[in-house]
């Protein structure tokens, strides 16, 4: 059965989300934000060994280089602008955050690009697939998962508030299509948003 961790970040209180089963010694983030509670979050006898970024925007990715020295052999699953964005501070907006260094992916070998449709096996030994799907809109970048009941929407989702469309990648247009679309496919499901609460169960 998938456990989950709800981790709230300093930054923004974006979400990151800790993944792990009680059969398999690895676990798994959902976006990478505050470094030192993540690595204190990680149960005994467990190893993080890859992260699925919902999009590549600074609040949601800044925690990872901190990890990559923790765990050099992270993998990084992303789209092709996310990689892209993972070594650029001016799309990815570290830039431009007043107290913030510039984020720049120290070790670019371990960005693994995905696509919709494409179904990532975490845990080894475990039937259980996650499913990708574009979302874009809030970001090129953006990425959504569904794995065991769950959905995971980034930003390109949060219940009760407009999707902020206003960043030199976003489409406003496109922003529109992909919150329908999620809440057509997270229906009967649980989400897990980029800020903010858990639903569990939705209808």
């Amino acid at each position: 059965m998938l456990a989950i961790k709800q981790i709230i970040n300093s930054v923004y209180n974006s979400n990151t989300f800790l993944l792990y089963t009680k059969n398999s010694s690895e676990c798994w983030l959902v976006d990478a934000g505050d470094a030192d509670k993540v690595i204190d979050a990680i149960p005994e006898g467990k190893k993080l060994v890859g992260v699925l970024f919902t999009h590549t925007h600074y609040d949601h990715i800044y925690g990872i280089n901190e990890l990559l020295r923790q765990y050099p052999e992270l993998i990084l699953y992303t789209n092709e602008f996310g990689k892209t964005a993972l070594l650029s501070p001016k799309l990815n907006c570290s830039r431009y955050h007043m107290e913030a260094e510039d984020i720049v992916c120290c070790r670019p070998e371990n960005i693994i690009t995905i696509n919709e449709g494409e179904k990532l096996r975490l845990f080894t030994g475990n039937d259980s697939f996650v499913s990708v799907y574009a979302t874009p809109g809030h970001d090129k970048s953006c990425l959504c998962y569904t794995v065991s009941g769950c959905f995971f929407s980034g930003d390109s989702y949060i219940p009760g508030l407009k999707v902020i469309a206003s960043f030199p990648n976003s489409s406003r247009v496109d922003a529109e299509i992909s919150q329908q679309r999620i809440i057509q496919l997270s229906r009967n499901l649980s989400l897990y948003p980029g800020h903010g609460s858990v639903e569990y169960g939705r209808e």
